[in-house]
C-alpha cells in the first residue's frame, strides 16, 4: 500500500464515539466511492466537519474524500474479532510521537509535553484530542499509566452499578405520642471535592457528542477561573 502524508493540525477531536458510529455505518452499509457529507447525513454539520478531519488525519481517506485501503482493512475489521490489532496499526502509524514514550508508566507531565510537542493545538482542542487519542488506545489495547488516565480514565460503554442500599427499615414501634419526622440532610452533590474534578471523575465524555462535550469544557474553564 502506498504511503501517504499525514494531514497537517491537530489530531482528530471528534469524540471517539462518533467515530466507531462512523465505521459501524461503514460496516452495515459498505463502503462508498467518497465519504462527503452525502453520506454523513446522521451527524451535524460541526460533528461532521470533525469527523472528516478525523478521518483525513488517519489516513482513512484521500484530501478529495476517496476511501483509502486502510479504511476498507478497519472497517472490515469491525466485528471480525481483530479490531484491536488493525486500530493499533492506524494509531501506531499517526500517532507515533507518542508510541516514541513509554505510555505503560508515563507521568502526566511527561505525556502532556510529549503530546503538546507532537500536536500542538489551543489548550481547548488539545484536551479534546487527547480525549479521543486515550479511548483509542484503550480500544486497540494499549497500556497507559494509571497516572495519566487519573480522572479521565475511559470507561465502558455499560456503566457499574453500585449495590443497591437495604431498603427494609426497623418496625415502628408504637408510642403514646407519634415523634415528629426530622428532614435528612441530603450529600453534598461533589463529596468534598471540587466542582472541576467533579465533573471529570463522574462525567464519560465519551459518551455524549460533541456538542455536549463543548459545554463541559466551557463550564471546566468557567469553574477554573474561578478557582473552584
Amino acid at each position: 500500500m502506498l504511503e501517504r502524508a499525514r494531514s497537517t493540525g491537530a489530531p482528530p477531536y471528534t469524540s471517539y464515539r462518533t467515530f466507531k458510529t462512523f465505521i459501524e455505518d461503514l460496516h452495515e452499509h459498505g463502503v462508498p466511492s467518497r465519504i462527503d457529507r452525502s453520506v454523513l447525513t446522521r451527524f451535524s454539520g460541526v460533528v461532521g466537519s470533525q469527523l472528516m478531519h478525523a478521518l483525513r488525519f488517519l489516513g482513512l481517506i484521500e484530501d478529495d474524500g476517496r476511501p483509502t485501503a486502510r479504511l476498507k482493512e478497519l472497517m472490515k475489521a469491525h466485528g471480525a474479532g481483530h479490531w484491536p490489532q488493525k486500530l493499533l496499526e492506524v494509531l501506531r502509524h499517526e500517532y507515533a510521537p507518542m508510541f516514541a514514550i513509554d505510555l505503560e508508566t508515563a507521568t502526566p507531565s511527561h505525556f502532556n509535553e510529549a503530546f503538546r510537542k507532537a500536536f500542538p493545538a489551543a489548550d481547548a482542542v488539545v484536551q479534546k484530542c487527547v480525549t479521543f487519542f486515550l479511548y483509542a488506545a484503550n480500544d486497540a489495547g494499549v497500556k497507559i499509566s494509571g497516572r495519566v488516565l487519573k480522572g479521565r480514565k475511559p470507561r465502558s460503554p455499560t456503566p457499574r452499578r453500585r449495590p443497591a442500599r437495604p431498603t427494609s427499615s426497623p418496625a415502628p414501634t408504637r408510642t403514646s405520642e407519634a415523634a415528629p419526622s426530622q428532614p435528612q440532610p441530603s450529600p453534598p452533590l461533589s463529596e468534598g471535592k471540587a466542582p472541576s474534578e467533579f465533573l471529570l471523575t463522574h462525567l464519560d465524555l465519551n459518551g455524549m457528542d460533541d456538542d455536549q462535550q463543548a459545554a463541559v469544557w466551557t463550564l471546566l474553564k468557567y469553574f477554573r477561573s474561578k478557582g473552584l
